[in-house]
This record gives structure tokens, C-alpha cells and sequence, in this order.
């Protein structure tokens, strides 16, 4: 039988739940790793005034506000965390995918981890399979908060609303847009990705990621392009409106699974990915307008290595056998 999957949106009472649906924070931090490294040195000089009110999978500063080295040379070897502190990552110039784990010791995996995301997917390397665990999606409408935290645009989700895979229940934390897309599809890049990521109680991470190719209007992108936020690093929230993530699935939900990892630095693996094999469509003037305010903010593919891709449905055995006539 082929991989199922359900997609639900839990309602309260009126538009939105209540209040007290929203004061919960996020289960993790992706970019947890460095922040905690972060935290502990600023202790010891000042108080640390961080505030993790909004879960990213980016640390929240502009990707075009790299300090040049010092020496005024290329950046070479592992860099102390100091000077970690002093470049920031993005996706060009010093601070480059390329450069990534020369920028910290924490970000070592960018550069020799044989798990890494994104990948590029084809269909005659997936393995088609009956034993995919069903994919079960509830997704709250919820008010819109909205961030451009300098790498991405990033909608910030509260707890209750979650995906289940095999019987494993992980909440949705955000959602985040790349142009163009960041995994390919048959050595092509589409426009545009939407990365949708959860977590499980253990820190476990599943994301979804949906390709946009242009065609017809996407109303529900409409939703945050009428609401951009002004300012990188603030958060914006919208209570009178949501995006929820749901409108974005394709009508066909096959999809491709594979062991990966986050996208960006500290470029963490383990990580539970499902591509959805159809993209879904936006205007060209929607995907160029999502570009105009990220930039190009994706990561080059990385080698598949020794992982299976799998597919959540069986390929159809062709009968070649002659027909017999009586």
C-alpha cells in the first residue's frame, strides 16, 4: 500500500485559539549549538541579554554583514571562537557555504560531515518502498509571526500544532523560505523552497520541504508579501491574520525521505527529511519578490554518499510478457 498522508487544521473557538495557546516557547533552537558557546563567554564579561523568543534555523543577523579579516586575507583553518564571533556566515563573499567550517570549530560538519543537506534527488537513484511510516500533519491556524532574521524569511509557529511519523509526534517550530531551492530535483534547481521544521521532545529533527516552480498565483504566499517585516532581526506579529503552512502542500503528497542535515551552520546531522516529489506554484512577480528581500540564501548540494533515498510509494512493475491470444 502506498504511504499515506493526513492533513488536518485544528480550530478553536473563532479564528485563532486563545491567548494562552501562544505564550509556550519552542522545543529547541537550531542554531542552539553556537548561541550556548555564545551565551557562556558573554557571561563572564556582561549580562547576557539575548533573546530566544523566536526560534530560528539561522543565527538572527544580516548574511551581508561579514567583518573583513584583520590580515586582510582569505579565510583559512579552523578560527577561534573569537574570531568565529567576528565573521558572520552567509552565502557569498568570506562568509560562503564554501567557508563555513573554516568560520568556527563549531561549524566543522559543514565541511566534513558525509550526511549533509541539501542533496540532489533523482528518481533513478530513490528506492521505491510499501513500508514508509504514514505521515500524519495537524497544523493549527495560528497568528502570523514574521521574521527576516537577515538569512531568511521565517514564520515562528507556538507548540500545538505537529506532524506524526510513525506514531512519533514532532512540532512544527517554523517555517522558512529559500530562493532559488536549495535540494535539486534531477540536477535542476526550482525557484523557490519552503523549509517546514519540527521537532520531538529528544530534539529530533523532521523537516519538510515543498519546491515552488512559477505558474499560477499563490494566494497564500500573498498572506506574507502584503506583511514583509521591516526591520532584520524583529520580529513582526499579525493577529488578525495566518499563514498556515498547509496551504502549501501539493494536491499529490508522494515524497522522498532521506538522513540529512540543517542547511545552515552549525549543519547538524540527523535529520529526518521529506521532500515532496511535485512542487506546488507562485507567480514569477511573488518568487522575485521573495528574492528582492532574501537574496540567494541557498546552500549548494552536497554528495548522496551511502544513503538511500526513499520513495513513499512502489514502482509500478511494467508486464512485459506477450499477450496470449485464445
Amino acid at each position: 500500500m502506498k504511504a499515506r498522508l493526513s492533513l488536518s487544521i485544528l480550530m478553536c473557538c473563532g479564528m485563532f485559539c486563545g491567548p494562552s495557546a501562544f505564550s509556550q516557547e519552542p522545543l529547541v533552537d537550531l542554531a542552539a549549538e553556537l548561541e550556548e558557546i555564545k551565551k557562556k563567554e558573554q557571561a563572564h564579561s556582561a549580562p547576557d541579554t539575548h533573546n530566544n523568543s523566536a526560534p530560528s534555523t539561522d543565527t538572527p543577523a544580516n548574511s551581508n554583514m561579514r567583518a573583513a579579516p584583520k590580515s586582510g586575507g582569505k579565510v583559512a583553518g579552523h578560527a577561534s571562537p573569537v574570531q568565529a564571533h567576528e565573521v558572520h556566515w552567509g552565502y557569498s563573499g568570506e562568509g560562503a557555504p564554501r567557508y563555513w567550517a573554516q568560520l568556527a570549530e563549531e561549524f566543522s560538519l559543514c565541511g566534513e560531515g558525509k550526511n549533509q543537506s541539501p542533496i540532489d534527488i533523482r528518481d533513478e537513484r530513490a528506492i521505491g518502498t510499501q513500508g514508509l511510516a504514514e505521515l500524519d500533519i495537524r497544523y493549527r491556524d495560528v497568528p502570523m509571526k514574521a521574521l527576516n532574521n537577515g538569512h531568511t524569511l521565517q514564520i515562528n509557529y507556538p507548540l500545538g500544532s505537529y506532524i506524526r511519523v510513525g506514531g512519533k509526534r514532532y512540532e512544527l517550530l517554523q517555517f522558512h523560505f529559500h530562493t532559488p531551492s536549495e535540494h535539486q530535483k534531477e540536477g535542476f534547481n526550482y525557484p523557490m523552497e519552503v523549509h517546514l521544521v519540527h521537532s520531538d521532545g529528544d530534539k529530533n529533527l523532521a523537516v519538510i520541504g515543498i519546491l515552488f516552480q512559477e505558474g499560477q498565483h499563490n494566494p497564500a504566499l500573498d498572506i506574507l508579501l502584503e506583511r514583509l517585516p521591516k526591520e532584520v532581526g524583529k520580529q513582526e506579529v499579525h493577529s488578525d491574520i495566518g499563514l498556515n503552512p498547509v496551504n502549501f502542500f501539493p494536491g499529490n503528497t508522494d515524497f522522498y525521505k532521506y538522513s540529512g542535515s540543517l542547511t545552515t551552520p552549525p549543519c547538524s546531522e540527523g535529520v529526518y527529511w521529506m521532500v515532496f516529489k511535485h512542487p506546488v506554484e507562485a507567480s514569477i512577480q511573488q518568487i522575485q519578490k521573495m528574492n528582492e528581500v532574501m537574496g540567494e540564501n541557498a546552500r549548494p548540494v552536497s554528495p548522496q554518499n551511502s544513503r538511500d533515498i526513499l520513495k513513499s510509494w512502489a514502482e509500478q512493475v511494467e508486464d512485459t510478457r506477450p499477450y496470449e491470444l485464445y
